[in-house]
């Protein structure tokens, strides 16, 4: 009855499930949610930024790491460009943000969502929700069917799309790892990726919503600096959050393994909230605001240099009181003290806990290794009709749009080239 089964309808698999309809294939998407884009619905915060706009394809490539090349091909076919056409061809007219992130206009998820429900049903896919999928058959190494938790379907076509094991709230329970591993391919064991650092500080609560637009951030071992960005910064109840932390983040985890390993102290992180500014600059800045308002508190001048939770946190390390008695004036502030406020402006440290769970998590890393797709038709190379797309591939990838670009790529060519194999097939 069907000529393509597509197994969750995430991202990626819908749009595979599209193309492969728009191809002319009887597509038959299942998701074991009880509808699609669940996890797409929340990126982004609800904005959903679907896609980075990158132009120049090196450097898009470049943001993947070393297995990014083999997205050559299929970026070729629907790179951001195509992505941003596809989605305001279908009536979502998009924004480009900081760093090239796209958006829809409206700033909803279901903007996006919507474009790509339309989708399918022009290529009208079924699509059947609420559906387990428990394995899939294969015979002599070519796929045959899905197995179902109530019984199975023969087909000649499978693209999984289950997703990695980022925020298994929304059903990406990594299932379809352990039918691709039984199968034979070697899966890469998942982590959480993009995701927030829970710090030792306590005092980090007090900070809770502070938001930078742009900060360095330096990751370090001791006083030795080896790791270093710019980025958005958010403050938790727990510790850091934002894209800055985010694609920082599996440095960190990697950094405080070496350290264990070497008995040292756990890594920290440094934030620069004047990241312009070399120290001198800085200095002389904040000595002319003392000069300038000599009676006035110090706390009070910070304040306007800092939000003000942050400037009493700085007080507070800088061992300042910043009760009703024990405050200091302007012109009580001794250079020494001055030197001290100044380095935690651009230095400020916290100490590096742990990751947060995969709950929290953007995307998560591992997954089928890149050399076991063909990535000019995301088929199997180890199995005949199979096709791989979206977090099911272990690929390196940014905040910013970037996962969702290869969702985007990748369900495109699966989706062609699986209704491809499926005429192919039936001769």
């Amino acid at each position: 009855m069907y000529d393509v089964v597509v197994v969750g309808a995430g991202p990626a698999g819908l749009m595979a499930a599209g193309a492969a309809g728009a191809a002319g294939a009887r597509v038959l998407l299942l998701e074991k949610n009880r509808g699609p884009g669940r996890k797409l619905l929340i990126s982004g915060g609800g904005r959903c930024n679907f896609t980075n706009a990158e132009t120049d394809m090196h450097r898009l490539i470049s943001r993947y790491d070393t297995a990014g090349k083999a997205l050559f091909s299929p970026f070729a076919r629907m790179g951001p460009t195509q992505v941003l056409e596809f989605f305001a061809s279908r009536g979502m007219p998009y924004k480009t943000e900081d760093n090239n992130r796209a958006f829809p206009r409206s700033d909803k998820s279901s903007s996006v969502l919507q474009v790509l429900l339309d989708y399918i049903e022009e290529g009208r896919v079924t699509l059947r929700t609420q559906t387990t999928v428990k394995a899939l058959r294969t015979d002599s190494g070519r796929v045959q069917g899905v197995e179902l938790q109530d019984g199975s379907i023969d087909v000649g076509s499978v693209v999984v799309s289950t997703g990695g094991l980022a925020r298994p709230d929304t059903g990406s329970t990594g299932d379809g790892f352990s039918w691709l591993e039984q199968l034979g391919h070697s899966i890469v064991r998942p982590e959480p990726s993009l995701v927030p650092v829970v710090v030792e500080e306590d005092w980090v609560t007090d900070l809770q919503g502070l938001a930078f637009a742009e900060l360095r951030i330096s990751l370090r071992l001791g006083e030795k600096t080896i790791s270093k960005t710019d980025g958005k910064v958010l403050f938790t109840h727990f510790g850091l959050s934002g894209p800055g932390i985010l694609n920082l983040a599996t440095r960190i985890s990697q950094a405080a393994a070496e350290a264990r390993k070497q008995g040292q102290p756990a890594p920290t992180i440094s934030l620069n909230f004047f990241p312009t500014l070399d120290g001198g600059s800085l200095d002389r800045q904040l000595q002319d605001e003392l000069s300038a308002y000599p009676r006035r508190l110090l706390r009070t001048i910070l304040e306007s240099m800092l939000p003000p939770r942050l400037a009493r946190c700085i007080l507070a390390e800088a061992g300042v009181s910043t009760g009703l008695s024990g405050e200091i004036t302007a012109s009580e502030v001794p250079k020494q003290l001055r030197k001290r406020i100044v380095s935690l402006m651009q230095d400020f440290r916290l100490t590096y806990r742990e990751l947060q769970s995969e709950d929290w998590a953007v995307v998560s890393s591992g997954g089928v290794p890149a050399n076991e797709v063909d990535f000019r038709s995301m088929e199997s190379k180890m199995i005949a009709g199979l096709f791989v797309c979206g977090d099911m591939l272990n690929i390196n990838r940014p905040s910013g749009g970037y996962s969702l670009q290869i969702c985007w790529a990748t369900g495109y060519v699966a989706g062609l080239s699986s209704a491809e194999a499926a005429r192919f097939q039936h001769g």
